[in-house]
């Protein structure tokens, strides 16, 4: 949900809201500095990455818009093919929020 006092184009920290919503897919010291539509674009994308299955051990590192600039981290540990999911799936996410 979008705060409705905040312009649609500032960043907020997430970092908390992540923790309470998928803190197993978050590394430990992961920052989430967003704006409104990218935070909901990134739970869409680590939707998609959880729905790629067991063992794909993947941790958020970071993922903040330092408007201008961007940077997005994460390890994933899962089979060969896994691993390729989620980077193209990661990959795809980075395009989706603007930062490509």
């Amino acid at each position: 949900m979008i705060p409705k006092d905040v312009a649609n184009d500032e960043t907020l920290d997430y970092t908390r809201t992540l923790e309470f919503l998928a803190h197993h897919l978050m590394a430990p010291g992961c920052r989430v500095e967003l704006t409104p539509r990218q935070f909901e674009t990134l739970k869409e994308y680590l939707s998609k990455i959880e729905a790629v299955g067991d063992g794909v051990n993947f941790q958020l590192e970071m993922c903040v818009n330092h408007n201008p600039g961007h940077s997005v981290s994460w390890d994933n540990d899962g089979s060969r093919e896994q691993d390729d999911e989620v980077d193209y799936l990661m990959m795809d996410m980075v395009k989706a929020m603007g930062f490509a």
